[in-house]
């Protein structure tokens, strides 16, 4: 299966969550936003959120201030 990851093509061995993927990529889940196919997920549904092949996966790091 292939996704786009940040704008980079990544072969993954088998299908995922969008959890598993951080954890597989050693990516620490906090101050995180993840859009699929440019609509955001629920951080609650990381989880269950399936990857299909072809999808497009952004991350993105929460700034927060002024």
């Amino acid at each position: 299966m292939h996704i786009r990851l940040n704008e980079q093509w990544l072969q993954l061995t088998a299908s995922c969550t969008v959890a598993e993927l951080l954890q597989q990529q050693q990516i620490p889940p906090q101050g995180l936003a993840v859009a699929i196919n440019n609509t955001v997920i629920a951080k609650r549904q990381w989880p269950a959120q399936q990857l299909n092949d072809n999808d497009c996966v952004n991350i993105f790091h929460i700034v927060t201030g002024g």
